[in-house]
């Protein structure tokens, strides 16, 4: 079972009838993963919270692309990481995964309070054309909540750049608070307008991270490395706008900046991170690990070369040093080039 204790409908659920969910996935031998509901300044009480569900469900738990979001709460990672140490020591299974990136990336709407959603895209649309409804927004935005910390409170519009938007490709790549000084707006009513205008539907990436924060996180033990990213390529339906870079880059910059040049992980703890840890995880006994009677899923990379080339600004690109891969035996990349072969299975 997974939640995203973030978004609506998951931020409406509570603790207990999450446990109670909990406890029928132990019946069949799940786990319960999680986008917990804070990673800024109530980042130790969501930790402890999604914790709490697996303990008493009895089932593991795994903390998704784990953070500490806005400068206010750089550092806490040191907190919760001895947190999840504790609850391995009572023999709860929790672990966490983690992005190489500083950026965090979701909806436009994601930076609006719960209550704002109730009813659906067409209701907030509604309450966003009403001038007293978004005073009260701007407001909250700018504070926050109880039980709520405020994404914009972390990040700023300067922090937060349009990644995706259908009728305005122009704006892609751009901050907010670029777009509005040259439209000669005001952020929130030129963000409050966009939402009305595209349904909400305004892809972003949201710079909010510190790097120390980052390569503590990398190097706990029970970390794992996760992109967290759909699967694009340039020439696809979703090969659009201005993507986070971790869509292309996650593994090879984790190889080449991590292992090679910053030397934060080894290269045989880095490999484990990315296949076995999280195919225990996963309980995918035939994946994960070179051996007989496993699928033959194996990535064959020059340590000396491998780097990610995935920017910001230039997303669509593909990372180097990944000679071939193979799927179920067959080689799906050959010589850094697509083979036209899908041997993939469900």
């Amino acid at each position: 079972m997974s939640s995203g204790l973030i978004y609506p409908p998951g931020c409406y659920a509570d603790t207990k009838e999450l446990v109670e969910l909990g406890r029928v996935v132990a019946q069949y031998g799940g786990f319960y993963a999680s986008h917990i509901r804070d990673e800024e300044e109530r980042l130790t009480d969501a930790v402890k919270e999604a914790i709490e569900i697996g303990e008493k469900a009895g089932i593991p738990v795994e903390i998704s692309h784990h953070k500490a979001a806005g400068k206010r709460s750089w550092g806490k990672v040191k907190q919760t990481l001895k947190i999840i140490d504790e609850a391995r020591n009572r023999r709860v299974d929790v672990t966490c995964d983690v992005y190489p990136y500083l950026a965090g990336s979701t909806g436009l709407d994601a930076l609006l309070p719960p209550h704002s959603w109730e009813g659906g895209v067409e209701k907030l649309v509604e309450r966003l054309k009403d001038p007293k409804t978004r005073r009260r927004l701007r407001r909250e935005m700018e504070e926050g909540l109880e039980g709520w910390s405020s994404l914009l409170r972390a990040g700023r519009w300067d922090a937060t750049m349009i990644a995706y938007c259908k009728g305005h490709r122009d704006y892609e790549g751009k901050t907010v608070s670029e777009i509005a000084k040259l439209k000669e707006a005001d952020p929130f009513d030129f963000v409050f307008d966009l939402l009305i205008e595209e349904k909400a539907s305004v892809g972003v990436v949201l710079f909010l991270m510190c790097e120390k924060d980052l390569r503590t996180v990398l190097r706990h033990p029970v970390s794992m490395i996760g992109s967290d990213s759909s699967a694009h390529a340039p020439y696809g339906v979703l090969g659009k706008g201005k993507p986070h870079p971790r869509t292309y880059g996650t593994f090879p910059r984790v190889l080449g900046e991590y292992v090679r040049r910053t030397g934060v992980l080894t290269l045989e703890n880095a490999v484990r991170k990315m296949t076995s840890l999280p195919a225990q995880k996963l309980r995918l006994r035939d994946r994960g690990l070179i051996r007989e009677g496993m699928w033959a899923d194996i990535t064959v990379f020059d340590p000396k070369k491998v780097a990610d080339k995935a920017t910001y600004s230039e997303p669509h690109r593909y990372a180097v040093g990944v000679e071939f891969v193979l799927v179920n035996g067959k080689v799906v990349i050959d010589h850094g080039e697509h083979t036209g072969t899908l041997p993939g299975k469900v």
